[in-house]
């Protein structure tokens, strides 16, 4: 949605404050490129093309009370609210607790200790940003979500207190007139279970994408759960020079049936493949590199690390591999860069039968 028109729309009451700024922010486009790099960050690995982390957003609160303007937007849909009797502390819909570090955030729920929680119904909602997908042809998307549970229960409890479950609305465009109609979201097979006695847990699913974008949501129905962290991401076998080739960005198979994919590496400049099939690489489930390619320098060019670079003058090199460059024999010599034989100097000469490697005599 243009600027022009958000503006618009919420002159004409047809769009709320919130929806019209929020309606700005799509990512993986928004992240903050200061988060990157804060030391207290998980690592995040290579073959992980990242849609969405909840990590990478430097503002205060990620969401707020519902209706706020916030990154993220949380409907309390069965409308307990803050004004429960005993809510003092606690809210039955999402809210943030202040971590005191820039881009770190507590997501919580906890309708649990709200006199009256837990014996009505719950449905408290928490919806991402506009994602959007740009690499065409994905058809599957991974979640990891650390959470921890706020709440010691028995096992009779747990499975409505630790569980929450993740739905989709996909759109092939940013939508935020319908982004918080919760009618427009179906379920996208990932239920989130926390089972661990103490501590966070960090769960990885997959689920089946169609569009171009999507909106997240996070649905709980009574739990008292914590979230520390939420990644959206496919997988790729990633950019590398190795062996100088050029191993290129390759959408990995997503999924467990799927084949790999056959890629052709390139050599870098001023080198050739090895052999005829040296370039040949699969990419794999996850984004594991399968082959190994290899190339070598072209006559005239020498390795230097991840380059291949000119012989300088008064070298040579007559052949294709990573050998160094040989100093001109005696009475020749090599004019320009790159050179692959050396010329005798005036006044000297090789016979017709003697080879490029050897010195020049005089007549």
């Amino acid at each position: 949605m243009s600027t022009l028109l958000c503006f618009f729309l919420l002159l004409l009451g047809s769009l709320s404050f919130f929806q019209c700024v929020s309606s700005q922010s799509v990512a993986p486009d928004d992240a903050d490129p200061d988060c990157l790099d804060i030391p207290i960050r998980n690592v995040t690995f290579p073959n992980e093309k990242i849609l969405m982390d909840s990590q990478n957003y430097r503002s205060t609160l990620l969401v707020g009370a519902e209706g706020e303007n916030r990154t993220w937007l949380t409907i309390d849909y069965d409308g307990g609210g803050v004004g429960r009797p005993g809510a003092g502390e606690f809210v039955d819909s999402w809210y943030e607790g202040n971590q005191g570090v820039q881009c770190l955030h507590r997501l919580h729920v906890c309708a649990t200790l709200i006199p009256g929680g837990t014996s009505s119904f719950q449905s408290n909602w928490l919806i991402t940003q506009y994602i959007n997908i740009s690499e065409p042809g994905i058809s599957q998307l991974r979640i990891n979500v650390t959470f921890s549970s706020s709440l010691v229960c028995s096992s009779q409890q747990c499975a409505q207190q630790q569980t929450f479950e993740v739905q989709t609305y996909e759109t092939n465009e940013s939508d935020d007139m319908n982004r918080g109609n919760i009618s427009f979201y179906s379920y996208a097979g990932v239920r989130l279970i926390h089972t661990a006695e103490e501590g966070a847990t960090t769960d990885s699913e997959s689920f089946a994408v169609s569009s171009s974008g999507l909106y997240l949501a996070i649905w709980d129905q009574g739990s008292c759960t914590v979230i520390n962290r939420i990644v959206v991401f496919y997988n790729i076998c990633p950019y590398q020079i190795l062996n100088k080739a050029v191993y290129p960005e390759t959408v990995a198979p997503q999924g467990v049936f799927d084949p790999d994919k056959n890629v052709n590496a390139a050599c870098i400049d001023n080198a050739s493949p090895a052999s005829s099939n040296s370039l040949s690489l699969s990419c794999r489930l996850l984004g594991v590199w399968g082959g190994s390619a290899s190339c070598q320098c072209n006559p005239g060019y020498e390795a230097n690390g991840t380059v291949c670079q000119a012989c300088e003058e008064g070298t040579y090199k007559p052949f294709t591999g990573d050998s160094e460059c040989n100093g001109c024999p005696d009475n020749s010599y090599s004019a320009s860069p790159g050179s692959v034989s050396c010329q005798c100097l005036p006044g000297y000469y090789r016979a017709p039968h003697e080879g490029i490697a050897v010195s020049c005599t005089g007549k």
